[in-house]
């Protein structure tokens, strides 16, 4: 399974229900089912390269065609309701089942609700089981990939072989004598309830492909390539690459060799570096999902994690401090880093809770401890970017700023354009002087 934990989604805002989170991008779940596993699968990232692939293929099988219609929210709530009724003891036949059943309760008003209840129920619980089979059946002689469905086509069939599919269109009209309610009610929530409960969970499952299959339609999203160690040095390209939760991004590009796979991001604070991160950190999640990804293309090895330093935060209860919040961190992550290897770890502004000459040598000797470490790919941004010096003698770092402009009318103007080099403007002082803040004290002084 891919690694990732609470820090890294945290970070990648992923799975909270706010309005920017990449789970409410994605949920175009009718049902409560379908949600709950679109749910998990933002929890369980994968590790197998056709996994993968068999996820993309159902996602882009069901965004060209249309079965919003077949899903219905209530209904499915009133079917769990309805599979969850009190189950009586067998009796020797279901006749005599019923029989008692009848006998007992006959004259109740809870009787006649649950009587309407079942018989409206076989008859969707059929409705159900054709639509999937139709479904399926459509997939399988479509030509064209299916990836997952064709697995849950198959366990599909496997679950329902002893069902009557024409004798199922007749129940599923409505319109049926108390025999066939009898008859339906004893295979769909005794002899049969545990298929029919699995039949759901295949139900739920195409909802929650489905519900990221429309969302090819809100943004220009495209399927992520991945390649083997073979062919190529590069671990991970993506070209044109934004974040979902703004409204008129700016596209980058990002590049990163087996041997070169260090990126030493610099820039002042605004300038977007810990964006540009959670754009990227984004795009290699939603790729281990299965799922499309906010760019024009993308080119990526198959990785086994992905952990982030991005909005860390004291943690009081346990008395740290921001700094030994930082420290304890990256001893999470280094540890991880020597038993899954090949994962991609993102530091954003690292040692902020301490002084700028011990965030100097802790970032220095940082880098200097992980270059080598060639499966891997790091991407780390600080504001000190005279750094530089020191690190351009290591062969495997890379150095990206965003690019800024300062104006004495407009101000500084953020471009949030990835730039080979290393940042070189110091906003702080130019704001401080722009806004002729040491001149207001010299006066105040100067008054006395």
């Amino acid at each position: 399974m891919f690694t990732i934990d609470k820090q890294t989604l945290s970070d990648l805002n992923a799975v909270s229900w706010n309005a920017s989170s990449l789970l409410n991008f994605f949920d175009n779940t009718i049902t409560v089912g379908g949600r709950d596993v679109l749910y998990d699968y933002f929890l369980h990232p994968l590790n197998d390269q056709e996994q993968i692939q068999h996820r993309q293929e159902a996602i882009a099988y069901l965004a060209k065609i249309n079965i919003d219609k077949l899903l219905d929210k209530y209904m499915m709530d009133d079917l769990e309701r309805y599979l969850n009724l009190p189950q009586e003891l067998h009796s020797q036949s279901q006749f005599s089942h019923y029989l008692d059943k009848l006998s007992t309760n006959f004259w109740s008003l809870n009787y006649e609700k649950e009587q309407l209840l079942i018989k409206q129920s076989i008859g969707e619980i059929a409705q159900i089981l054709i639509n999937i089979f139709t479904l399926f059946e459509d997939a399988r002689c479509s030509g064209k990939p299916i990836g997952l469905l064709k697995a849950l086509s198959d366990s599909f069939r496997e679950l329902s072989k002893d069902f009557d599919v024409e004798e199922l269109k007749e129940v599923s009209l409505g319109k049926n004598r108390l025999h066939t309610v009898i008859k339906y009610d004893y295979i769909f929530r005794n002899i049969k309830k545990s298929n029919i409960r699995e039949c759901f969970v295949i139900w739920y499952t195409v909802d929650a492909l489905r519900s990221v299959s429309k969302s090819f339609s809100k943004k220009l999203l495209v399927f992520p390539k991945f390649v083997t160690k073979g062919e190529g040095e590069t671990l991970l390209n993506i070209k044109g690459f934004y974040n979902l939760a703004l409204e008129n991004p700016i596209k980058n590009d990002v590049e990163v060799e087996r041997y070169r796979n260090i990126w030493f991001l610099t820039g002042a604070n605004m300038t977007g570096k810990s964006t540009l991160l959670k754009s990227v950190g984004a795009c290699i999640y939603l790729a281990h999902l299965g799922f499309p990804v906010p760019a024009d293309s993308m080119q990526i090895t198959l990785f086994r994690g992905l952990m982030t330093t991005i909005n860390l935060g004291d943690n009081l209860a346990a008395g740290y401090s921001h700094f030994f919040s930082e420290v304890h961190r990256l001893k999470v992550i280094a540890e991880m880093l020597s038993e899954q290897r090949k994962m991609v770890i993102m530091l954003d502004e690292l040692f902020k809770g301490t002084n700028y000459q011990d965030a100097y040598e802790a970032t220095l000797k940082l880098i200097d401890s992980i270059a080598g470490i060639e499966d891997a790919v790091f991407f780390i941004s600080s504001h000190i970017a005279e750094l530089a010096i020191e690190l351009e003698k290591n062969e495997k770092v890379v150095f990206k700023f965003l690019t800024t402009q300062m104006d004495e009318d407009k101000g500084v103007v953020f471009n949030y354009r990835l730039a080979s080099g290393v940042a070189d403007k110091k906003l702080g002082m130019w704001f401080l002087e722009r806004e002729k803040v040491f001149d207001t004290f010299k006066q105040v002084k100067s008054a006395k």
